[in-house]
């Protein structure tokens, strides 16, 4: 009877365990996808990227990004662009990759997205947001 027991309390453990992680990851969805729907004005930090929506044309945000990395002295090392999408590259003295993606949601509406080495540095990315921002 106490095997039976135990082996139903582990089995009941296991579910429990599977439920949380399932809610863990519900729960950034939707924030994700709140986010998203907000629009201009709206951060995220999802999974190493920082998002942001910003309110101004598309060649506006992608020079406002060439000159933050100027600015912040990093080395830019390739950038690829069409009417819809700039990707910046860029590398801090420490050789982390720093990658910028701007692209057009709307006429008067950008997205920008931010990656700091492979798993993401928030802070270096908010900053660099801050000196996009600044270059408005």
């Amino acid at each position: 009877m106490k095997t039976f027991q135990l082996i139903s309390s582990f089995r009941r453990g296991i579910v429990v365990t599977l439920l949380l992680v399932v809610a863990a990851f519900h729960v950034g969805c939707v924030a994700a996808v709140a986010g998203a729907a907000a629009g201009a004005g709206t951060v995220l930090y999802v999974r190493g990227e920082l998002q942001a929506g910003i309110d101004r044309r598309f060649e506006v945000v992608e020079r406002a990004s060439n000159r933050a990395l100027k600015e912040l002295q990093f080395m830019q090392i390739e950038e690829k662009k069409d009417a819809l999408v700039a990707i910046l590259t860029a590398r801090t003295a420490e050789d982390t990759k720093i990658r910028i993606k701007v692209e057009r949601s709307g006429d008067a509406l950008s997205t920008v997205r931010i990656r700091v080495g492979t798993f993401g540095n928030e802070k270096l990315a908010r900053l660099i947001l801050e000196k996009i921002n600044e270059g408005l």
